[in-house]
């Protein structure tokens, strides 16, 4: 078969396929647009998902009436000249490929007018027909409408999902961008009903609620400035996280946006989720919305053709900046972000108010009352003086309950604490610090152990010789299908050596967590070397615990993220026993 050159329709088509692979990437690519084009008010509107209708209008400058007629034409763009200029671009378009991208495979209209002109410019584009322009009245600003989406490639039309999915992937992206950009007013229309719109105040948790709702607002925690000591060179980060209380079974409500541009960054996103590291459970992902600024030319926006990919110059220093400025945020919560036990309202019928309430002997013990500090301090407010660095109150140990709940009280109510997520919690940290300081306590044995291990077990261990080594087993083969322990943490001391490591080695087999595989295995040594539910402490012990998760860094979950203690305020509690 003999070569021959494609015609301009065709190749517009096979064009736009790069550039427009479902109404999403029309409303982001008009969504930057906008953007660039200096919007403080973006409306978007679509209907049918997108397919029947994409509209955005915003009150931009404009483009002149001289170049609209070029703003459809492929490769005519006003952000650059050469190729150089790509080390120095600060707008998120560049290539000028999607305005006729989406004139070759929808009816598009394109309103447009500037400051200075009198009138306002339309232009249409039928499936890559342009027609000439012809004066409008219209505000200040551009509106562009596509409708028909993929008319005329009807190959790729049915690819698309339902309409109801591909509405949702505009929601979400019209959502990232509105959460990004608190200084833009966004508003988003779905087949005629308004989706939802944020003020433009530049308030970055008001843009967090309007775009995903008030649960996100109240739990976002802001990204602030590092110091000196921990910024990372040439680089910033700002933007918003949810702390650990709020999360999601998806990743969808992470958006990561660099110099301004939405990015799909693997590293970027691992970095971000590493930072949460034994505060969520396993499945759990939080919700954030991050700006990472850094030199141009330390970035390769160039790379993919929607530009949704970027390579860094340096990519672990974009990751480690994005991470200490996670790192910081979470620390900084107070401990008013402890879960708080709510009530069912009580029952105030007189048949409720005499039902006899049977009673049995609780499991509890209580010590001989002990001032609080509040009470020795006066009442000096929450924080450095009657508190730890980590917000958690400075607490008195009351008792335990179920031989599995510490129960104790703060200035401002009670405590529930799990002792074996607080004891993991305090166990797994100490490993870490040893690790740290290459400093970890072993006990060596007086004869070798030898532990029988099932395949999958023996896997695991081969896997992990290494980090069971650093944090202090000394562990070799055995004959057949065992493993000889010479030595174990000194953290270990006590506990059935054969059983927990063979938890250790079960949990490790199935694919463990954590930012490496030696943290998943401190996890992991940690949880099935600390107390039981179950296991009565005394008075002194439990004292010394809660001491001891006061003073950890992240004392609101285990490793594994679940959390190590609920709050119970006063208020609450007078409320049930109806004091007011």
């Amino acid at each position: 078969m003999s070569l021959r050159l494609l015609d301009e329709r065709t190749i517009g088509k096979i064009a736009a396929g790069e550039v427009v692979e479902r109404p999403v990437s029309v409303v982001k690519e008009l969504l930057e647009n906008a953007l660039d084009a200096g919007a403080t008010r973006i409306r978007v509107a679509v209907r049918g998902g997108g397919i029947e209708l994409i509209e955005v209008v915003d009150d931009g400058y404009g483009i002149a009436p001289v170049d609209l007629s070029l703003a459809v034409q492929r490769h005519a763009t006003s952000k650059l000249s050469a190729f150089e200029d790509l080390d120095s671009l600060t707008t998120l378009g560049f290539r000028g490929e999607a305005l006729p991208s989406v004139g070759a495979v929808s009816s598009l209209a394109i309103r447009s007018r500037t400051q200075d002109a009198s009138h306002a410019s339309l232009l249409r584009v039928t499936f890559g027909d342009v027609s000439p322009a012809v004066s409008v009245g219209a505000a200040i600003g551009t509106a562009v409408t596509a409708r028909d989406l993929f008319g005329n490639v009807p190959a790729r039309r049915k690819f698309l999902r339902q309409p109801g999915t591909e509405t949702g992937y505009i929601q979400r992206a019209v959502a990232a961008y509105a959460a990004s950009y608190p200084a833009v007013a966004f508003e988003l229309t779905i087949d005629g009903r308004r989706a939802f719109a944020s003020d433009g105040s530049g308030d970055a948790v008001a843009a967090a609620t309007a775009a995903f709702g008030p649960d996100v607002g109240q739990a976002a925690l802001l990204l602030e400035p590092l110091d000196e000591s921990a910024a990372v060179p040439g680089m910033s980060v700002a933007g918003w996280i949810t702390s650990p209380e709020l999360s999601r079974s998806h990743r969808q409500g992470i958006v990561i946006f660099v110099n301004g541009r939405w990015v799909q960054n693997r590293a970027l996103g691992f970095a971000l989720e590493e930072a949460y590291h034994s505060l969520l459970l396993v499945g759990r992902h939080p919700l954030a919305a991050v700006h990472i600024r850094l030199d141009p030319a330390a970035v390769d926006v160039n790379v993919h053709p929607t530009k949704a990919e970027v390579k860094f110059v340096d990519e672990r220093a974009a990751c480690r900046a994005l991470q200490r400025a996670v790192h910081t945020a979470l620390a900084r919560r107070s401990h008013d972000d402890l879960p708080l036990v709510r009530f069912a309202p009580i029952p105030t019928t007189p048949a409720a108010r005499q039902r006899p309430i049977p009673f049995t002997q609780p499991r509890f013990i209580s010590p001989q009352r002990e001032p609080l500090a509040s009470e020795e301090e006066s009442s000096a407010p929450l924080g450095a003086a009657n508190g730890h660095p980590s917000g958690v109150p400075l607490l008195r140990v009351l008792g335990q309950i179920t031989a599995s709940f510490i129960i104790a009280e703060g200035p401002d109510g009670m405590y529930l604490i799990d002792q074996h997520a607080a004891h993991e919690r305090v166990l797994y940290e100490r490993i870490l610090n040893q690790m740290r300081e290459r400093a970890v306590d072993r006990q060596t044995l007086l004869d070798p152990m030898v532990v029988d291990l099932t395949p999958h077990e023996m896997a695991a261990f081969e896997r992990s010789t290494a980090e069971l080594s650093a944090i202090g087993f000394e562990i070799e083969r055995w004959d057949g299908g065992a493993v000889a322990v010479r030595a174990v943490p000194a953290l270990a001391k006590g506990v059935d050596i054969a059983e927990r490591l063979r938890l250790i080695l079960r949990e490790l087999a199935d694919g463990g967590q954590g930012e490496s595989w030696l943290d998943a295995v401190a996890v992991s040594t940690a949880c099935h070397t600390s107390i039981r539910a179950g296991q009565a402490l005394s008075i002194p012990e439990m004292r010394e615990l809660v001491s001891a998760l006061e003073r950890s860094s992240q004392p609101r979950a285990c490793g594994h993220g679940r959390p190590t203690m609920l709050h119970l305020s006063g208020s609450d509690l007078e409320k049930q026993f109806q004091r007011r």
